[in-house]
């Protein structure tokens, strides 16, 4: 079946209610769900981010999770006592190696969070077994990657949802709708926030420790496509994100702001051609007819901010919910739904229920592509520290061999892409 667009607003309508009711066991109206519409999951990745997101999609009506998948063996444990606990059971499959999960034809969906450099191949791998997708930012660590996550959700016909929440949080649509309305006028200058630029723009090489046993971590499974190093139990407790081998650097909050910037201005399926670095805080891109994108580390009242600024008024907001306008009139007519970042309801939701109606989700590939490629191209200028001139039609930056090299990351055997 054809993958179709989903009327979004549906979802938009949602309230954040749900929010504060995450049951802690499964309750008897979703044990009622029949068979034919339950929604059978798996988790691959157990850290930080999917603690807070299991909750969420333990508690969507008619989804059963069936097996949890992570290299690290305590993690893994952990997966499936959370698991366990929610169904009362102890049937949860608990799996060190993806691939036995995804040979698994009763599983119909994957809620993906391992780290980034696993994102583009566990999502590609998943498609091809014929598993719908839930994905945390970023889709890719380089371009080559985001296009090959984006051909496989059309090959395969499987729906994609990318973990950019935002899309589908109140505050965040309402400034976007500004923006698209006409409200603002002709909008000339977009802002996204960028908190931590610049902090994997190298390789930092920790002392090498004994390697634990296989059980305890898988360190090859761990490491993925990225170059093979040294165990050292700072990279698994968190210390991944400022090595330039595993992180994407801009993508860590461009992959939210770009995005929702690119969304308000209806050029999702585009990128902008021209990367200007200021300071180490700040980053101008402009599109082929002008329009200017600052991505800056300061200046921003919360996390996560977009500004969107037009001849005739400008729109700010951010993750506290806030929505700052140029006008006080700009907000006349508008109830603004906020839901938090760390437990977010309605963009799960969606994708549920994108799977059963194979309706397509607001987060696809194709879009979330795009984003990603001002990401990456924004990050190679930064890296570099000088202008850069991008080709949308080739994805790289003409006559500079020195910069196309940055848009190639490793593709370490057996994980090849």
């Amino acid at each position: 079946m054809k993958i179709q667009r989903l009327n979004r607003r549906e979802f938009l309508a949602m309230g954040s209610a749900a929010a504060c009711m995450l049951p802690l066991r499964r309750t008897a109206a979703q044990a009622a769900v029949p068979p034919s519409r339950t929604v059978t999951m798996a988790i691959i990745g157990y850290g930080g981010r999917c603690r807070q997101m299991l909750p969420v999609f333990l508690g969507q009506p008619g989804v059963r999770f069936l097996a949890v998948c992570d290299a690290i063996g305590e993690r893994r444990a952990a997966a499936k006592k959370a698991v366990d606990d929610y169904n009362g059971n102890k049937d949860c499959a608990a799996y060190s190696d993806f691939r036995e999960l995804l040979a698994r034809p009763d599983i119909d969906a994957l809620y993906i969070a391992t780290g980034d450099r696993w994102h583009a191949r566990l999502s590609i791998a998943a498609m091809r077994a014929g598993k719908d997708v839930y994905c945390e930012k970023p889709i890719s660590l380089s371009i080559a990657e985001g296009e090959a996550v984006m051909r496989a959700s059309e090959l395969y016909q499987r729906i994609y949802q990318g973990g950019v929440q935002r899309r589908n949080v109140g505050n965040f649509v309402t400034a976007m709708k500004l923006a698209s309305s006409g409200r603002l006028g002709r909008v000339h200058t977009v802002h996204a926030g960028m908190a931590g630029m610049g902090r994997s723009r190298t390789n930092t090489y920790l002392p090498e420790q004994p390697l634990p046993p296989k059980d305890v971590i898988d360190w090859d499974m761990w490491i993925g496509a990225a170059p093979m190093r040294p165990y050292n139990e700072q990279y698994v407790r968190g210390g991944w994100h400022q090595q330039y081998d595993f992180h994407g650097d801009l993508t860590e909050w461009g992959s939210h702001t770009i995005d929702l910037c690119q969304l308000a201005l209806g050029r999702e399926l585009t990128a902008p051609t021209r990367y200007v670095p200021v300071s180490e805080t700040e980053l101008h891109a402009f599109y082929p007819d002008g329009l200017k994108m600052v991505l800056r580390r300061h200046g921003f009242k919360d996390s996560c901010a977009i500004r969107l600024e037009g001849d005739e008024g400008w729109v700010e907001t951010d993750d506290s919910g806030s929505v700052y306008v140029s006008d006080p009139l700009l907000l006349e007519g508008h109830s603004i739904r906020h839901e938090s970042w760390t437990r977010p309801v309605a963009h799960p939701a969606e994708f549920i229920a994108c799977v059963r109606s194979r309706l397509r989700a607001s987060a696809p590939a194709d879009a979330l592509h795009f984003s990603h490629v001002a990401c990456h191209a924004a990050t190679v200028a930064y890296h570099l520290n000088r202008e850069l001139k991008f080709d949308l039609a080739t994805c790289t930056f003409p006559g500079d061999e020195e910069a196309n090299k940055r848009l190639i990351r490793s593709n370490r055997a057996p994980w090849l892409l």
